[in-house]
């Protein structure tokens, strides 16, 4: 699995995971029965949101990976040298 994909799904559980915890705190701990529907609301648009934060991070990371890799293997001149 890419780091991308990766990414994606740290990001998504993240972000339902932070809807959980804000639903909690903003609701004073109310009980679950009456705050699952926004929880649910909350957490499917965060975990969203993280997932495309994650996949951007992760892409981006692999991008600089690969121009990493494929600076390396480039054959390096020396600067005094003519051919």
């Amino acid at each position: 699995m890419g780091r991308t994909s990766l990414c994606s799904f740290a990001g998504a559980g993240i972000g339902f995971l932070a809807a959980c915890l804000l639903v909690q705190m903003m609701t004073g701990g109310a009980p679950s029965r009456d705050t699952a529907a926004i929880t649910l609301f909350v957490g499917t648009f965060l975990a969203g949101t993280g997932a495309i934060a994650g996949a951007i991070a992760g892409g981006m990371a692999e991008l600089r990976a690969r121009a990493d890799r494929a600076s390396e293997a480039q054959p390096r001149r020396e600067v005094g040298s003519e051919v």
